[in-house]
C-alpha cells in the first residue's frame, strides 16, 4: 500500500493559493446507529486521532505524522498502521469512517485575517481499503467547500 492512502490539500479561494502551515489531524470515528422515532440516524460516538501533519507549501499534506508513544500501538495497528524500516507506516486501510480536522482558525490568524470556522471536520467513510481516499477543502474566512477528490 502507499504510505499514504488518505490524503488531503487546502486551497485558500481568498487569495487562489494554497494554505500553507496548516495543522491536520486524521481520526478514526465510531458511530453509532439510532432512532428517533421517524429518521434513523448517525451519530458519533468516539473519535480517535491516527495522525497529525502540517500542510506544505503546496497545500498538501506529504506525509501523516503517526503518534510513536508505545501506549497508542495497539490502535494504531488495529487500523493497519505499523512500523516499518523503523517507522510507522500505513501498511492497510481499514473500512470504516474517519474525518480530517484542518485547524482553519489558526491558519487564518496566522495571516492576520478573521474567520468564522475555528475548525473545519470532514467527515467520511471508506468502503474500499485498496483504494486511495483524496480530501480537498476549498477554503475562505467564511465558507468552505469539499468533494471526494481523486
Amino acid at each position: 500500500m502507499a504510505p499514504n492512502p488518505i490524503t488531503c490539500h487546502i486551497l485558500d479561494t481568498t487569495t487562489g493559493k494554497p494554505a500553507a502551515n496548516v495543522v491536520c489531524s486524521i481520526y478514526k470515528v465510531y458511530i453509532g446507529e439510532g432512532n428517533d422515532d421517524q429518521d434513523q440516524l448517525i451519530e458519533t460516538q468516539e473519535a480517535q486521532i491516527l495522525a497529525r501533519a502540517r500542510t506544505n507549501d503546496d497545500g498538501r499534506i506529504p506525509l501523516w505524522v503517526f503518534n510513536p508513544d508505545m501506549s497508542q500501538r495497539k490502535l494504531l495497528a488495529t487500523n493497519g498502521i505499523q512500523e516499518a524500516d523503523q517507522e510507522l507506516q500505513w501498511r492497510e486501510l481499514k473500512p470504516g469512517y474517519y474525518k480530517i480536522r484542518f485547524q482553519t482558525g489558526l491558519y487564518f490568524k496566522s495571516q492576520g485575517q478573521t474567520n468564522f470556522h475555528p475548525f473545519v471536520d470532514i467527515l467520511f467513510h471508506i468502503d474500499n481499503g485498496s483504494r486511495h481516499y483524496h480530501i480537498p477543502l476549498l477554503l475562505s474566512n467564511y465558507g468552505y467547500t469539499t468533494y471526494k477528490g481523486s
